[in-house]
């Protein structure tokens, strides 16, 4: 008997109904054995795997069936912090002057040094294996690189303004008595040039008058500087010590990427390949893993 076009169109509904839960089955049970063997490659592999195949195995894919890997986004913390085991002790080894801290499960601030007043440099993306660098942290560590080539330091510009405005008001305060006498002399020109005037007061006499009386104003604002100059030095000190302090904390972090990346541009390549080395470590890993059970 024929089938109706009803049936029929009932039937096809039918078989992609069951191709696609099988897909999705499918993809559950691979994550659950990959969590279960503790094979991490599988499992980034299942997560992202048009990015898998383009980085590791070097070919294009498809793009990502999101309705499949979607099916755990709402364990992807707790993937991140079941990844983050063997991510973190990779990293401990490759960027030693990194430290990192759980703040909730799956997320991970990254810390530059172990030093006083080290920084919080950013954030760990443990499911994407990349850095999330804060940009103004990373920009200052990437203009200490920058300066040094002028054998300059991240504050040095900063530093010498202040000092030279620390020296000026330092000025002010020394020269209080010369000013009080300039201030004297001033007025007393001021007392002779304006008893010579009049109703008939000669234009040289109006500007002689008018220099005076500037000549007085800009002491008085000397003289108002002069007198909260003592403090804002001491105020000017405390940002040239925190200044001071920055250079030195990025001076220890120039030298910790230096010391295990030779330059700044090697250390943003290592960024930029993260996940390809992690991911073909763990492959790495496995094969080792392999030769010796069969051994």
């Amino acid at each position: 008997m024929a089938i109706s076009g009803h049936e029929q169109v009932a039937h096809d509904v039918s078989g992609i109904i069951n191709q696609r839960i099988a897909e999705k089955v499918s993809f559950l049970r691979q994550v659950d054995e990959a969590v279960k063997d503790h094979h991490d490659k599988k499992i980034y592999q299942l997560l992202d795997n048009q990015r898998y195949a383009k980085e590791i195995e070097h070919r294009e894919q498809q793009p990502n069936n999101q309705s499949v890997m979607s099916l755990v986004d709402d364990i992807t913390n707790y993937l991140s912090n079941f990844l983050s085991i063997k991510l973190i002790d990779y990293l401990g080894k490759k960027y030693p002057f990194f430290y990192y801290e759980e703040y909730e499960t799956g997320h991970y601030r990254i810390y530059f040094g172990n030093w006083w007043d080290r920084r919080e440099f950013g954030e760990l993306d443990v499911l994407n294996v990349r850095f999330l660098f804060n940009d103004d942290e990373y920009d200052k560590l990437k203009k200490t690189f920058e300066l040094s080539r002028d054998n300059k330091r991240y504050n040095s510009d900063k530093i010498d303004k202040i000092s030279a405005e620390n020296d000026r008001l330092q000025d002010l305060i020394d020269h209080q008595r010369e000013r009080e006498e300039q201030r004297t002399k001033l007025q007393e020109q001021l007392k002779d040039v304006s008893s010579r005037s009049g109703i008939w007061e000669s234009t040289k006499n109006k500007e002689s008058r008018q220099s005076l009386i500037d000549a007085l104003q800009k002491l008085e604002d000397e003289e108002e500087k002069s007198r909260t100059a003592a403090q804002t030095i001491k105020d000017n000190e405390q940002v040239v010590l925190s200044l001071s302090k920055e250079n030195t904390i990025l001076s220890y972090e120039q030298k910790s990427i230096l010391d295990t990346f030779g330059s700044f541009e090697d250390f943003e390549l290592a960024n930029r390949n993260l996940y390809a080395n992690y991911i073909k470590s763990l492959s790495d890993d496995q094969e080792k893993q392999v030769t010796d059970d069969e051994q």
